[in-house]
């Protein structure tokens, strides 16, 4: 089998220089577009192909990287493969908002489905869901085209999943500060995501235990530990007679449990790759026509779109979103948000690009080594958060969007970790122009601390550690021994220590932690603003990210005013992440301003 990449780009005046025929497998997915859904497609040579479905919402932001690790497993063992995401989620076109069609995820199912069949020409398909796309990967099957499915955690029943949903974005909203209400009228709102009143519909309208299944139908069933409702759906396939094997699924809650801590589950996906090699032989197809393939899109009037790869090796995958027909003066980079991948918390990154490009600018959405579509470096730490090593990341893409779009102005944004990034790089790199940094966590890493524990342990001020010191629930939790109390005196001596560090700096100079790292944060400071680089620094009103700030800067800021290059705002009723849509609103439009005065102010030089 070969491939040909998108002939029509090189008649829209697109950069085809990677595109060239393509055979066998390939180390990293081809990004495609077809029918306004974006598709990551492994190509092999063999007769047996694989359609993955994946989780929606929280659960797609954890497992997108270890769904590319499952599709670049099939391919490696001979499977061609499609990955692709539902309508109006991920990197698709659309508002999930918008959505008023009741069969619409279902229908993008069976369109996936015509694709890879259009691409690999295989003898037979066997389909790959976890959660919804589990559901609807038995969906799928249920019509007969199918000739395996390996259901992963499945969503057994579409109304209890919508109730899960809400019962947990209600135990999440401490530190996501929405409810299941917040989103569209008939919908749900879970984590920051939205589903709208249609889309809620058709999952309602998925149940497992009324599918019926061809049967032959061969089905790998992966079980969570201890869950009862993996095994009430496991008892009615065998009282109905249907053909199945268990799984186990090692590794299920440190997989699904944070995206930023999330540790993909490889003994299952090699698992799954070895029950499907031992169900479905790949064989092997001789040559066919060509294909043609295209990342190409219009998500909104006059704005286009490609998902792409560069970087060395094409390891690197990002989507840049243009004026249609327009140079762009000015283009922003997005970088991830701890292993959030390029598509932001609830996906605003999508938005954001999308916004900015209809306003003239060119944005590419990144995945830096690593992180989601994005390939580790050679022989790189399996943590790549607050490290050096990403700041060769940061060239790289910068480098690229020079060279594609002749932008003369090049903003960094990001995020927690993809601020502190983005400050880093922005000092190290004389072709970057501005950042804008929201709630960054750190803005300078002590070398000497374990990023896993750091990323691990929220930072509270000392005056929260002493309210709880003297909180009566606390107390008796200490008591109890569910709070360990060896380890919650270190974490409040810390701050006492941090102090004290800090109040006899001066005297101590080397010698103290806060003197050096302080030298080295002052070190990039000055450099930005002696390149005249507009920093914006935005914080959400009591994000634990300030506290950062005032160690360095005092309570009031106060230090800050050595730096007439940046600038200060506030969120108000704003968590960490952005999520209440009206958090996002505010930020969005102080980065159009900070753009619009950015591109202004380097026309007029």
């Amino acid at each position: 089998m070969k491939l040909e990449l998108a002939r029509d780009m090189n008649r829209q005046g697109f950069d085809t220089s990677s595109a060239t025929p393509v055979a066998g497998t390939s180390a990293v997915a081809l990004p495609i577009s077809f029918d306004w859904l974006a598709g990551y497609f492994h190509p092999a040579a063999g007769g047996t192909a694989i359609l993955l479905l994946s989780p929606w919402g929280y659960e797609e932001l954890c497992s997108r990287k270890s769904y590319r690790m499952l599709g670049e497993k099939f391919a490696a063992s001979g499977y061609p493969c499609l990955r692709f995401d539902y309508p109006a989620t991920a990197n698709s076109h659309g508002d999930s908002a918008d959505i008023q069609d009741k069969s619409a995820w279902q229908a993008s199912v069976r369109t996936a489905l015509s694709e890879l069949k259009r691409l690999a020409n295989p003898d037979r398909v066997v389909v790959v869901g976890q959660g919804i796309g589990a559901s609807l990967a038995s969906n799928l099957a249920a019509d007969g085209e199918i000739a395996g499915q390996v259901l992963l955690a499945p969503v057994a029943q579409g109304r209890a999943y919508l109730r899960e949903l809400a019962a947990w974005t209600a135990l999440t909203q401490p530190t996501f500060l929405v409810s299941a209400s917040d989103g569209p009228e008939g919908g749900l709102m879970a984590g920051g995501f939205v589903l709208s009143a249609a889309t809620a519909d058709e999952i309602k309208s998925l149940n497992l235990y009324k599918t019926e299944l061809p049967s032959g139908l061969k089905t790998l069933l992966v079980q969570r530990a201890d869950h009862p409702g993996d095994q009430k759906l496991a008892d009615h396939y065998v009282e109905n007679g249907l053909q199945f094997e268990n799984l186990s699924f090692e590794g299920y809650v440190d997989y699904v449990s944070d995206p930023t801590l999330s540790v993909p589950p490889v003994q299952t996906l090699d698992r799954i790759v070895a029950w499907v090699k031992a169900n479905f032989p790949a064989g092997q197809l001789e040559t066919t026509a060509l294909a043609e393939i295209s990342a190409v899109s219009e998500p909104l009037p006059g704005v286009e779109e490609e998902a792409l790869r560069f970087g060395p090796d094409k390891m690197f995958f990002g989507v840049l979103a243009c004026p249609r027909g327009k140079c762009a003066e000015t283009a922003v980079i997005m970088l991830n948000s701890g292993y959030d991948h390029s598509i932001g918390w609830a996906r605003m990154s999508v938005g954001f690009a999308r916004s900015l490009a209809e306003s003239g600018c060119a944005v590419l959405r990144t995945d830096l080594a690593g992180i989601g579509e994005s390939c580790y470096w050679p022989d790189q730490s399996s943590q790549v958060l607050y490290s050096d090593r990403q700041l060769e990341d940061v060239r790289a893409a910068v480098g690229f969007v020079k060279e594609r779009t002749g932008a003369k102005n090049i903003i960094l944004f990001g995020r927690c970790s993809g601020a502190y990034l983005a400050l880093l790089a922005a000092a190290d790199d004389d072709r970057v122009t501005a950042a804008f940094l929201v709630n960054s966590r750190k803005l300078v890493w002590d070398p000497d601390e374990n990023v896993d524990k750091a990323i691990r342990e929220p930072i509270q001020t000392l005056s929260s550690y002493g309210r709880k010191a003297v909180d009566t629930a606390t107390l008796k939790r200490v008591l109890s021994g569910e709070i360990n109390l060896v380890s919650a005196l270190k974490k409040v001596t810390r701050p006492v220590k941090l102090k004290v560090d800090r109040t006899l700096a001066p005297v101590l100079g080397n010698l103290s932690r806060h003197y050096r790292l302080f030298n080295v944060l002052t070190g990039r400071l000055q450099k930005l603003e002696q390149r005249d680089v507009p920093v914006s620094l935005v914080y959400s009103d009591n994000d634990r990210g300030l506290l950062e700030l005032h160690n360095w800067f005092g309570v009031d800021r106060h230090g800050l005013k050595a730096y007439p290059n940046i600038e200060m705002h506030g969120l108000q009723d704003a968590d960490h992440n952005l999520t209440p849509i009206a958090a996002r609103q505010q930020m969005f439009a102080l980065l159009t301003d900070f753009v619009a005065k950015v591109s202004a102010s380097r026309s007029r030089k």
